[in-house]
């Protein structure tokens, strides 16, 4: 059974517009309440909507905040459109979820020194929070590695290994090889698609700075928002950086290798 909490997507959003006491427990719609109660999730603040009856709630669980809504003991998780077709779920995240610091996960993952780097320094970088395990991560390279070997663009790999009982022990294997890009490509070359599983044998007995290194790359995706992989760290002006999860279209990859706003047309 899929818990509803475990439904909501990672958004990047704005600043909180103020901060305010968190709702009493008594005044949750109940399927909210059971879980607070439980502390399997976090109510942060509740808001008026547009819309008589329907209140929004800015929720938290295992780090990851959404903005979720109420209306007649009925909770509402994901998109919500007005009659004029605007998506209110959208502009109630741009106003109350808070801002990852994404520039800051950027410098961290440089610091660690423990990326797999692909492609030409002079092309627009990507960095990549992947599973070897997964298959979205193996669409997403078969996309991208064209473009690398033409020289149009840099991949940093920033492996983490959550998605399967093996996937933090081939993410091992790869970073604990003699040539880790090799390791990666050969995981991704032989990846079965039917099981959706890297192609190269799990490390047995990884190293435990090798594992610290995994479970840090899944901190700073968690931190930038990621709830899934692939994730992607893309560049939007000198010093400022976005976040996106999920498998981009090629149109998305095509724009921001070009040079031009990848959220302008062609995402996904």
């Amino acid at each position: 059974m899929r818990l509803w909490w475990a439904l909501l997507p990672a958004t990047v959003g704005a600043q909180p517009a103020s901060l305010v006491p968190a709702p009493a427990l008594s005044t949750l719609p109940p399927v909210l309440q059971a879980p607070a109660r439980a502390g399997k999730v976090e109510v942060l603040r509740s808001f008026a909507t547009g819309k008589p009856g329907l209140t929004g709630y800015l929720v938290r669980h295992d780090g990851q905040s959404e903005v979720v809504f109420g209306e007649d003991g009925y909770l509402i998780v994901g998109h919500l459109f007005s009659p004029q077709g605007e998506d209110l779920a959208a502009r109630y995240r741009d106003r109350y979820l808070p801002r990852p610091e994404i520039a800051a996960a950027v410098e961290q993952l440089e610091r660690s020194g423990h990326l797999i780097v692909e492609g030409p320094d002079t092309a627009p970088v990507l960095y990549v929070f992947a599973d070897p395990n997964c298959i979205f991560c193996h669409r997403f390279y078969q996309m991208a590695e064209p473009l690398v070997k033409a020289g149009r663009l840099q991949l940093r790999w920033a492996l983490v290994g959550f998605l399967q009982p093996t996937s933090a022990g081939r993410a091992a294997a790869i970073l604990a090889a003699r040539d880790p890009l090799q390791a990666l490509r050969d995981n991704e070359v032989r990846f079965n698609v039917e099981r959706e599983a890297g192609g190269i044998a799990p490390a047995q007995n990884p190293d435990p700075s090798t594992q610290t290194v995994i479970e840090a790359h899944f901190a700073a995706m968690q931190a930038v928002g990621g709830s899934g992989t692939p994730t992607l760290l893309y560049r939007t002006g000198p010093k400022t950086w976005a976040a996106r999860v999920g498998l981009p279209q090629p149109a998305w990859l095509e724009a921001y290798v070009d040079g031009k706003s990848p959220d302008a047309g062609g995402a996904r």
